[in-house]
C-alpha cells in the first residue's frame, strides 16, 4: 500500500495529477458539449428547412381553399416532428394551434410567411405559420451526455493517477526514503554500513543509482576523513604534550632569566644610587666651598681660579645629571608633567643662563620668536627646558667666534593648540652626513677628535630625542661639515592660562639652633658655612652615635641628617630620636641625600623625617627649608587612605603646581587601568591581574595612597600564586576602597 503520509513528494505528485485530470476532464467535457450543442442546432435548422420545403406549399393551397380539416391534419403532422413543441397558424380566416400551449422552458420560434399566387391576379398574403422548438429538451439531453462523459473520464483519469503514483513510489519515492535514512545514519556517525537499494541493477544504472553511488562515495570520503583526522589528533596530542613540556622548560628558563634581569636591574639601580651619592657628596663640598669662597676678599687671579673651579664642578655635575637622567628615562621613572608656562620666558631664561658661556666662546646669541606665538603654553615645561638647554649648550660649545640663533615658528593653530617648530642654528663646525642620524644615539659623538677637543658624554641629544618622543614630537638636524648646523624639533603645545599671583616665601625671623650630621668633613664645613652666613647657630656631628649624644643634652630647632652615615644610618638615627624620649623627640628633621626618587622618599618619611634636601646643597633650597614654607591644611581622611607626609614632602620638594600635575597623572592612570583590572579579575586572568595590580600599586604608593596600595599588593600576591578564591574575596573589598581613594584624589585636585 502506498504510504501517503510519509511520502510527501508522492502525495504532491498525486495531488498534481488529480488536479490536472480534473482540469483536463472539465475542458474535454466542455468541448464535447459544445460540439453536441452545435449538432443539435444543425438538426433543428434541418427540420425547419424541411418544413419550409415540404409543408409550406400544401399549407398555402389548403389555406387558400379554406380547408380547415386538412390544415388541422397538417399542423398535427408538424407537431410530431422531434423537439417541435407547438405550431400556430394565424390568418384572416383561421387561428389554428397544435401542441403544448403552456411551455415555460426556452423556446426557439421560427416564423414562415404564407402567400398564394392565384392563376389570375397579384400575389396574395394569406397569413403566418409559427413553429416553436423546445430548447429545454435539447439542453437536458446535452446535460445528460456531458455528465456521463465527465463521470467516465474522471474515473479513467483517477485510475491513471493512482497507477502513476504507485509506479512513481516504486521507482523513486521508496528509494529516496532509503537514501534519507542513510543520510541520517551518516549524520549520526554510522559510517560503516553501506547504502543498499531494493531494486534491480541495470547496466549503467539510472539517476537513482547515480545519487546512491554519490551518497555512498560521500560516506567513504567522510570515513576516510574521520580516520585521517583521528590520526592527526593523536599526532597533535603527542606534539602538544611535547610542546607543553617544552613550554614548561622555556617558562622555567625565562623565569630564571627574568630573575637574573631583575637582579641585574636592581644592581644597576643600586649602582646608580651609590654613584649618585658618592659623586654628589664630593661635588657638594666642591661647589659649597666655592660658594663660600666667593664671599671672601680674593685677588683677581685667585677669583678667576675660583671661578674656573666652580665651572669645573658645575660641568661635572651636569655630566652626572645627564647619566642619571638617561638612566631614569630608560627605566620609565621620568614622566612628562603638563603645566601652564610661557615659552617666551623659558627661552629668555635659557639664553640668559647660557649667555656667559657664549661670551666666553666669543659667540653671539640671538633669539627670534614668531609674533603669532601665544603668550602662555600648556605642556611639559621641564622637558622643553632640558631639550632647549641641551641643544643651545651644544651649539655654543661647537661654535667659536660666531653666532647661535634660536628661532620659534608657529606652523599651525587650532582648538587643540599651536604646532611649533623650534630651531637652534649656528655657524660652527657642522656635522658630517654619515653621522647625522647616529648622533641621536646614546654615547655617540660626531668623531673622536670632537670628543677629545670638546668633551661631553654623548647623551644630550639622546635625551632630547627620548623626551620629545614622550611628548609626541620629532627632532632632526640639517648640517654641512664646516658650514654650521640647524637642530630642529616640532611638537604641539596647548594654550595655557595666565598664572595666579604667588605669595612670597616667608623668611625665618630669628636665628635657629641646627644640628648637622654629616660624615664628610668638607660637606660639614659647607653646610655650616652656608647656615652661619644667615646667622644660625650650628652644631656638627660626623656619625649617629655622636648625634644621639648631642640630642640627649641639647634641644635643637632643626636636624639635618645625612642618609648614608657610618654605623647607624640617617634613617635609623631618625627612628631612634623619634622613639626615645628627650628634648628633640618632636624636632623637625630633614634628610640630606642625593637619592630623591619617589620610591625611596617614602622610607624616609615613614622613619619620621619631615623633608628632604637634595645634594649638592643649594643655598636657596636650604633657605626654603629653614623658612618652613606653610603648607595647605591636610584633607580630612578618617579612613587612613592617605599618607599625608608623602604628599607634604612632594609639595615641599616639587612645588604645588608640579604636585597637582602628578596627582592628575595618578588620576588618569587609575581611570584608565581600573576597567582593565576589573575585566581581568572577572576573567580570573592572573597574569594580567599581576601586571596591572603591580603597576597601580607602585603609582598609588609613590603619591601616598597607602591603603589602596596595600590592597593592590594583596591582589598582586594572590595573582602571583594563582589563588583564585582569594582574588574573588579581595575583589569585593577592593571596589569600595578604590572608590574612596578616587574620591579623595578628586578632592586633592580640586583643593
Amino acid at each position: 500500500m502506498i504510504r501517503l503520509r510519509s511520502a510527501g513528494l508522492l502525495r504532491r505528485l498525486l495531488l498534481f495529477i488529480l488536479l490536472f485530470s480534473l482540469c483536463f476532464t472539465v475542458l474535454a467535457s466542455s468541448v464535447q458539449l459544445y460540439f453536441e450543442y452545435r449538432r443539435e442546432m444543425r438538426e433543428i435548422d434541418s427540420r425547419m428547412e424541411l418544413i419550409r420545403a415540404g409543408y409550406l406549399g400544401s399549407l398555402e393551397r389548403n389555406l387558400w381553399d379554406l380547408n380547415q380539416e386538412q390544415l388541422t391534419v397538417q399542423l398535427q403532422g408538424l407537431v410530431d416532428f422531434s423537439d417541435v413543441a407547438r405550431v400556430h397558424l394565424v390568418s384572416s380566416d383561421f387561428d389554428l394551434q397544435q401542441g403544448n400551449s403552456e411551455l415555460i422552458g426556452p423556446l426557439r420560434v421560427e416564423r414562415f410567411p404564407l402567400s398564394y399566387q392565384p392563376p389570375s391576379g397579384p400575389l396574395r398574403q394569406l397569413g403566418e405559420l409559427q413553429v416553436s422548438t423546445d430548447l429545454g429538451a435539447v439542453y437536458r439531453r446535452l446535460y445528460a451526455t456531458g455528465l456521463a462523459s465527465l463521470l467516465w473520464m474522471s474515473v479513467f483519469l483517477c485510475g491513471l493517477a493512482v497507477a502513476l503514483s504507485g509506479l512513481f513510489y516504486r521507482l523513486v519515492t521508496r528509494h529516496l526514503q532509503v537514501m534519507a535514512d542513510f543520510a541520517r545514519r551518516v549524520a549520526a556517525g554510522d559510517l560503516q554500513q553501506p547504502l543498499h537499494l531494493d531494486k534491480r541493477q541495470r547496466p549503467g544504472g539510472d539517476e537513482i543509482d547515480t545519487v546512491a553511488r554519490a551518497l555512498d562515495d560521500m560516506r567513504r570520503a567522510i570515513l576516510d576523513d574521520v580516520q585521517r583526522r583521528e590520526a592527526d589528533r593523536l599526532a597533535l596530542q603527542d606534539k602538544r604534550d611535547e610542546l607543553q613540556k617544552m613550554v614548561q622548560r622555556r617558562t622555567a628558563s625565562l623565569k630564571h632569566a627574568k630573575d637574573e634581569a631583575e637582579a641585574a636591574n636592581l644592581a644597576k639601580s643600586r649602582f646608580l644610587a651609590t654613584m649618585s651619592h658618592e659623586l654628589r657628596t664630593p661635588l657638594n663640598g666642591i661647589l659649597g666651598m666655592a660658594e663660600l669662597l666667593r664671599q671672601a676678599p680674593l685677588e683677581q687671579q685667585d677669583r678667576q681660579r675660583l671661578q674656573a673651579l666652580h665651572q669645573a664642578g658645575e660641568g661635572l655635575l651636569g655630566i652626572l645629571n645627564e647619566v642619571l637622567s638617561f638612566a631614569r628615562l630608560e627605566e620609565g621613572e621620568s614622566r612628562p608633567e603638563v603645566r601652564d608656562f610661557s615659552l617666551r620666558q623659558l627661552l629668555e631664561e635659557v639664553t640668559t643662563l647660557l649667555q656667559p658661556r657664549a661670551e666666553g666662546n666669543r659667540t653671539r646669541l640671538e633669539l627670534h620668536i614668531d609674533p603669532q606665538l601665544a603668550s602662555r603654553q600648556q605642556g611639559a615645561e621641564q622637558y622643553l627646558r632640558q631639550v632647549l638647554s641641551n641643544l643651545l649648550a651644544n651649539a655654543i660649545r661647537f661654535t667659536e667666534g660666531g653666532w647661535v640663533r634660536v628661532e620659534v615658528q608657529v606652523l599651525s593653530s587650532s582648538a587643540e593648540g599651536q604646532r611649533l617648530r623650534c630651531c637652534v642654528r649656528d655657524n660652527g663646525i657642522g656635522i658630517a652626513a654619515s653621522m647625522r642620524e647616529k648622533i641621536f644615539e646614546r654615547f655617540v659623538q660626531a668623531s673622536d677628535e670632537v670628543t677629545r677637543r670638546y668633551g661631553g658624554t654623548g647623551l644630550g641629544l639622546a635625551i632630547c630625542k627620548h623626551l620629545l618622543q614622550q611628548l609626541d614630537g620629532r627632532i632632526g638636524v640639517d648640517s654641512e661639515l664646516g658650514q654650521g648646523s640647524c637642530f630642529w624639533f616640532e611638537l604641539l603645545l596647548g594654550i595655557g592660562q595666565e598664572p595666579l599671583p604667588v605669595p612670597a616665601l616667608p623668611a625665618p625671623t630669628q636665628a635657629l639652633q641646627i644640628l648637622v650630621v654629616e660624615d664628610v668633613a668638607l660637606n660639614r664645613e659647607v653646610a655650616s658655612g652656608l647656615l652661619e652666613r644667615d646667622g644660625h647657630q650650628v652644631w656638627l656631628a660626623q656619625d649617629g652615635e655622636s648625634a644621639l649624644a648631642l640630642c640627649r643634652h641639647q634641644a635643637f630647632d632643626l636636624l639635618l641628617l645625612d642618609v648614608h652615615l657610618p654605623g647607624i644610618s640617617g634613617v635609623e638615627l631618625c627612628r631612634e630620636i623619634r622613639q626615645r624620649p628627650g628634648p628633640n623627640q618632636q624636632v623637625r628633621i630633614v634628610a640630606l641625600t642625593a637619592s630623591v626618587q619617589p620610591a625611596v622618599v617614602r622610607g624616609y618619611l615613614q622613619a619620621g623625617m619631615q623633608g628632604i634636601l637634595g645634594k649638592p646643597l643649594q643655598l636657596e633650597s636650604l633657605r626654603q627649608v629653614l623658612a618652613g614654607q606653610v603648607q595647605p591644611p591636610p584633607l580630612a581622611d578618617p579612613q587612613g587612605l592617605l599618607d599625608q607626609g608623602v604628599l607634604d614632602t612632594h609639595r615641599r620638594l616639587l612645588g604645588e603646581q608640579k604636585l597637582q600635575g602628578l596627582l592628575q597623572v595618578l588620576a588618569n592612570a587609575l581611570d584608565q587601568q581600573q576597567p582593565l583590572l576589573a575585566d581581568a579579575l572577572a576573567a580570573e586572568d592572573c597574569t594580567e591581574v599581576l601586571h596591572l595590580a603591580h603597576r597601580l600599586a607602585g603609582s598609588a604608593d609613590s603619591m601616598g595612597f597607602c591603603a589602596l596600595a596595600r590592597a593592590l599588593r594583596e591582589v598582586e600576591s594572590a595573582a602571583q600564586h594563582s589563588e583564585r578564591p582569594a582574588l574573588t574575596t579581595l575583589t569585593a573589598s577592593l571596589q569600595p576602597l578604590w572608590q574612596q581613594s578616587r574620591a579623595l584624589l578628586q578632592r586633592l585636585l580640586e583643593a
